[in-house]
């Protein structure tokens, strides 16, 4: 059921829940300790009243007792202060009978044995407290002082108060504690709703924004005013977002692009095989669209083949090659490939490694890919005469391999987009160099997929190209 409950509903009900289990242990805790108090402060209040009778009834007493003042007297002073204060007040002679008292029930008994009464013929000096039921069954506390006149004792006087006072003052206290509890109470429920507020007030403003990019609204954000968690969730989620459209922008564009690049090839081959199916051409151009159509069909071979690629480096199901690869003896065959195209533009192609390097693991389809791409676009964009240099040398466990030409070189604002799906420089010479666009971002996925890195580097138009990969070296055992 807690789990249905909304999370505002959650934080409030838990905070104040524990507010109040803290406050009624505390109360518990305190119960005892606030009883006792109440006992102790109202026995220190009934002793001051007590002390301050003695003082008031020393003149009338002594007078009493010498002669000089009537029985009446003393009466009358006995019963002003017992209305006054709410007290039983009873005086008792020094062989512990009661001669004197408020209260008509107590006669002329002998109350020495009294706790209190006994304290005091035994000249203590710290009073004694007994609560007791009178003979109204009326529980009260008494409590016994000395009068004294020049340090004899002349009298006692003792002083009752009902036991229920006590019990008004800790009631007093508990309401006063509960008065405190509530308040606090409500404090703290102010304070969680604006906490759950300040928790859950984010998180639904990051729930619509997910249901609008969820609906189609790719330019959906949230307002980040905080730099707390929740602020850097919403700068994930913002981030999250800006990864969405861009991957979303980039499918869109990668479509757009492959639908352009498989309709050019095949209008040419369409047309082309229309015009052989009529039978009207001469022998020579029937033979050159004959080869046209087999380069288009070789063109849409490397394109699918690239985009077959591409998918399984994207989707994670390719698979890390374990093969050792000699990089020299690699590089010399790939030399040895390439050196037809080359000296069919006169271009001057150098290979320069040591003798021996060590080997490097990896599926060696992959690893050709990726280097005869990057030489084949060397030579692509290498105008006739010019020189392409590929140099292989090792570099803190890296084996580098450097590719540079004298080539068209590149311009600054191209650089940062080389690797996008079929983005090229180029675009007056694409269809003559016959590339798919997707050979460097192919590039770029294979060695990523091998920890490796890849830079391409142009001082600008006709300067040339220089690109480098760092491929890890296998460690030696």
């Amino acid at each position: 059921m807690f789990g249905h409950w909304r999370l505002r509903t959650r934080l409030i009900v838990t905070y104040v829940s524990l507010i109040l289990l803290g406050f009624a242990g505390l109360s518990l805790l305190a119960g005892s300790q606030i009883s006792a108090g109440a006992v102790e402060d109202f026995e220190r209040s009934l002793e001051a009243q007590a002390e301050l009778v003695a003082r008031n009834l020393r003149e009338p007493v002594e007078h009493f007792v010498e002669g000089e003042a009537s029985f009446a007297a003393v009466e009358t002073a006995v019963t002003e202060l017992a209305n006054g204060r709410n007290l039983q007040i009873t005086l008792i002679d020094l062989d512990g009978f009661a001669w004197l008292s408020s209260d008509e029930a107590v006669g002329n008994v002998n109350l020495a044995q009294d706790p209190e009464v006994q304290a005091v013929l035994n000249r203590s000096t710290t009073p004694v407290f007994d609560t007791r039921s009178d003979g109204q069954n009326v529980d009260r506390v008494y409590t016994a002082v000395p009068i004294t006149e020049d340090g004899h004792l002349i009298s006692i006087v003792r002083v009752a108060a009902p036991a229920s006072a006590t019990a008004s003052v800790i009631n007093q206290r508990y309401l006063a504690l509960a008065a405190g509890v509530l308040g606090l109470t409500g404090l703290a429920v102010v304070a969680a709703l604006w906490l759950a507020a300040s928790f859950t007030r984010p998180l639904e403003g990051l729930q619509a924004s997910a249901m609008k990019l969820a609906a189609g609204d790719l330019s959906q954000r949230v307002t980040i005013s905080r730099q707390d968690e929740l602020g850097q969730l919403g700068q994930t989620f913002n981030h999250m977002a800006e990864q969405v459209e861009a991957m979303l922008l980039e499918q869109k564009a990668f479509a757009s692009n492959a639908a352009h690049e498989l309709r050019t090839p095949l209008t040419t081959i369409r047309l082309r095989s229309e015009a052989l199916r009529e039978g009207n051409l001469d022998e020579a151009i029937a033979h050159q669209y004959i080869a046209e159509i087999d380069d288009e069909v070789a063109r849409l071979g490397r394109l699918v083949n690239d985009l077959i690629h591409l998918s399984r480096f994207d989707s994670g199901r390719a698979e890390v090659g374990n093969e050792l690869i000699d990089p020299v003896r690699l590089g010399r065959s790939l030399c040895q490939q390439m050196g037809q195209t080359a000296a069919a533009k006169q271009i001057h192609l150098n290979f320069e490694a040591p003798n021996q390097l060590p080997p490097i693991q990896a599926n060696q389809s992959h690893l050709r890919i990726v280097l005869q791409n990057l030489l084949d676009n060397a030579l692509k964009y290498t105008l006739v005469g010019g020189q392409v240099t590929w140099r292989l040398v090792l570099e803190d466990g890296y084996l580098r391999s450097e590719i540079q030409d004298s080539g068209i070189g590149l311009a600054a604002e191209d650089l940062s987009r080389l690797f996008e799906r079929f983005y090229r420089a180029d675009k007056a010479h694409t269809r003559a160099t016959g590339g798919t666009g997707l050979g460097l971002p192919l590039a770029r996925s294979i060695v990523e997929f091998y920890n490796g890195r890849i830079q391409i580097h142009s001082d600008g138009l006709g300067q040339g190209t220089t690109v480098t990969v760092w491929w890890p070296i296998v460690p030696q055992a």
